[in-house]
């Protein structure tokens, strides 16, 4: 089962979505979108663990729209 990570579950106003095999997969593309495109240059342990908490299971169908380097289903 894929692992899934919304932008928007941790309070971001953002629908970018990762989809990837496994947590460590999901949580280092999702620290790739938020330093790219929300400017973080570093993440707290709190926020970390944030983002890791909402990875969960789920399957992905392939994005609609990918413009603007964000993937829209």
């Amino acid at each position: 089962m894929e692992k899934k990570f919304e932008c928007g579950d941790i309070g971001m106003n953002c629908d970018y979505t990762v989809c990837a095999s496994t947590d460590a997969e999901a949580i280092r593309r999702a620290g790739e979108h938020i330093q790219a495109f929300h400017g973080m240059k570093g993440f707290s342990k709190e926020f970390y663990q944030k983002a890791r908490a909402a990875i969960h299971a789920g399957s992905c169908e392939a994005p609609k729209d990918c413009s603007g380097g964000i993937c829209r289903l």
